[in-house]
């Protein structure tokens, strides 16, 4: 359990449970809002950077998650 009382820890969750509420909200009632995704986008980033200040190492490491990939090969021949 962590014992960490940085009131920025607070911060994240409330603007967690209100994106899951408004996540929620919007599946219940649906409607052709345009710009709805954009903006649960941007609060998803949000809740990100807050998360990044209080950890800067994980920022350095989201990167490794975030970036693409390499495809594998499938060209080459298997003996």
């Amino acid at each position: 359990m962590c014992s960490i009382t940085d009131p920025r820890l607070a911060l994240i969750g409330t603007a967690i449970d209100e994106l899951a509420e408004a996540a929620r909200a919007e599946a219940a009632h649906p409607r052709p809002a345009l710009g709805t995704s954009d903006t649960m986008a941007e609060r998803v980033a949000g809740i990100w950077a807050m998360v990044a200040e209080l950890d800067p190492g994980l920022a350095q490491r989201l990167a490794q998650y975030t970036e693409p990939q390499p495809t594998a090969r499938t060209d080459r021949r298997v003996p």
